[in-house]
């Protein structure tokens, strides 16, 4: 009788790893570690300098590592400069832009996404132009505005000048998520007995809180970081914000105290980066579900 014979299937063998391809996963994370680092290494080196001493600062060693670590940058900076009046600025008119954005943006962007109206393109055009202007074109009218008005050097005049980029932004944000949403949900709500503006609070509102957070989050970060207006509307420390505040920190004569600029910019950091990791989550999902239709 003739032997049974199974073939067994071959074992199989691993690819090795060709660094021809730029397919391969090994320059994949080459990328990866070269463009972390390229994003972070201005903020670890400010950080590093930040708690250096000064003594160290002005030798000619670099030291990547500081021989001995130092907070007194940072007392300094909330002693000397008043640092708190202003961060309480920024945080009074960034929350009051990205609340009045947010707002006003969650019924213009349903009104762009649902509804068929004479002149709708044309709307979401000029908000889109809008939004490119260069800051330095509203200068001048909005100064005489405000001049007439009264409003110079007062937080309505900041909360207004900075929703002039932030609201179109936020517009056309919500917009792509409002339409990315189904229309049966709200077709039967209102069979149920709800108004339009019922479902859009019930049902629209509830639904879009991924996009809503996403668009505020960008609001925010935009209006922390607004120097133009801050500088231009304000004057004094009534009113002023982080960024004009910081541009303090560096004279043109004395020369420029390395380690209390960096102590100030790393300070004002914090807030938008702790948001940033908070609501990660929900930006990464508004923005993937807000570019599925346009």
């Amino acid at each position: 009788m003739g032997a049974l014979v199974i073939a067994a299937d071959p074992i199989p063998t691993r690819r090795p790893v060709s660094w021809r391809s730029w397919r391969d996963p090994a320059w994949h994370a080459i990328v990866a570690i070269f463009v972390t680092l390229a994003a972070l290494g201005p903020f670890l080196w400010a950080a590093i300098v930040s708690v250096t001493p000064e003594s160290y600062l002005y030798d000619r060693q670099i030291h990547y590592i500081p021989p001995e670590v130092t907070f007194a940058n940072f007392v300094r900076v909330f002693t000397a400069w008043n640092f708190g009046k202003a961060f309480s600025n920024s945080v009074i008119v960034a929350v009051s832009v990205t609340l009045l954005s947010v707002a006003l943006s969650i019924g213009a962007a349903y009104a762009f996404a649902r509804m068929q109206f004479v002149g709708r393109r044309f709307l979401i055009v000029s908000l889109l132009l809008i939004y490119l202007l260069p800051s330095v074109v509203l200068l001048v009218p909005l100064m005489v505005i405000f001049k007439t008005l009264g409003l110079f050097n007062t937080y309505l005049a900041l909360i207004l000048a900075e929703s002039t980029h932030a609201l179109p932004f936020a517009i056309w944000m919500l917009t792509n998520y409002f339409a990315s949403l189904p229309r049966e949900l709200e077709e039967a709500a209102q069979v149920d007995g709800c108004t339009r503006v019922g479902a859009l609070v019930r049902v629209v509102v509830p639904l879009a809180v991924p996009g809503i957070v996403a668009a505020a989050l960008f609001v925010f970060i935009a209006s922390w970081n607004e120097f133009l207006f801050a500088f231009m509307f304000t004057s004094g420390e009534d009113v002023r914000t982080l960024p004009v505040l910081l541009r303090g920190f560096i004279p043109s004569e004395t020369g420029v105290s390395w380690g209390i600029v960096t102590a100030g910019a790393i300070t004002a950091t914090l807030p938008v980066a702790a948001a940033f990791l908070v609501f990660q989550r929900f930006l990464v999902r508004g923005l993937a579900s807000g570019a599925v239709k346009g």
